[in-house]
């Protein structure tokens, strides 16, 4: 075949292949312009339902805080909860009557996502543009691929890197052989390495890297908790609200694996990030 021949070839498949776009694509409704798939905005959304593959992930937003809800209870990652909410303002170019959806692979949708009162279905993607079909109400907009990639596939993905809660401050610490407390607004800690004192800054600055710890990894522990309690170091924060958190210790090297005991959950840290929260003094370079 001479390369004439074979450019002509090129050119015949793509002139078919814009026909077939031409002749099946659906007929836009209303004038081009970009329009809006919600009417609800972020800021105002207090729940959030994603049905995957028969999976339902419920998260449900108490003050300024989302929550998984089911099929667990646990603080939700609220960056990747943000993301799932951008959909609210998205906007599209293109916006078709939603009637014979099987056209979109709408007619029994893998996903769908409901925020508050509003219910979103993906579909299949558009030739030649590779947008999203997505339907909202009595419309089927064509929208980005990543607001469906957006959504988790299962719960352990919205689950917060976050060792301690926002609302979650310490006023005490009790560790293996060392307690550190915070009495009339000031930390001392029982016993002091002789020879090494530390100043009310570095304390804050220790306190601070406990309040502002987030794990490179995060998983669901497959044992309760006092099935891993024997021989393990154990750490109690005692909290301002007088309510505790007690963690596991449960490896140090290669890197800092922690067990939160009341979520059943395990944190995984770097192992120079790890002896920083095990050990006061780094606070002071020693």
């Amino acid at each position: 075949m001479t390369s004439r021949s074979l450019l002509n070839l090129v050119l015949l498949a793509a002139v078919v292949s814009l026909a077939l776009w031409v002749y099946f694509k659906p007929k836009p409704q209303g004038d081009a312009q970009e329009y809006r798939v919600s009417s609800l905005s972020a800021e105002n959304a207090q729940s959030i339902r994603v049905e995957w593959q028969g999976l339902d992930i419920v998260l449900q937003k108490a003050g300024e805080r989302w929550h998984l809800t089911q099929p667990l209870q646990a603080r939700a990652d609220e960056i990747k909860v943000g993301r799932i909410l951008e959909i609210l303002a998205a906007t599209s170019p293109r916006r078709f009557p939603a009637t014979e959806l099987e056209r979109f692979d709408l007619a029994q949708p893998a996903v769908r996502l409901r925020i508050d009162q509003e219910s979103f279905a993906f579909g299949g993607l558009a030739p030649i543009t590779n947008e999203q079909y997505v339907a909202s109400s009595d419309s089927v907009y064509l929208l980005a691929p990543r607001y469906v990639a957006a959504l988790p596939r299962q719960p352990a993905d919205l689950l917060s890197p976050k060792l301690l809660a926002e609302n979650e401050i310490p006023v005490g610490f009790e560790l293996e052989n060392l307690k550190v407390i915070q009495q009339d607004g000031s930390w001392r800690m029982i016993p002091q390495k002789p020879g090494v004192t530390l100043t009310q800054n570095e304390f804050n600055h220790w306190v601070q890297s406990w309040q502002q710890a987030y794990a490179t990894g995060i998983t669901l522990s497959a044992n309760a908790p006092d099935q891993t309690v024997a021989g393990k170091q154990s750490i109690k924060i005692t909290l301002r609200d007088g309510n505790t958190v007690q963690l596991l210790i449960l490896q140090q090297q290669p890197e800092l694996i922690l067990l939160r005991v009341d979520a059943s959950m395990r944190y995984r840290f770097p192992a120079e990030s790890g002896r920083r929260l095990l050990d006061p003094y780094t606070a002071a370079g020693n």
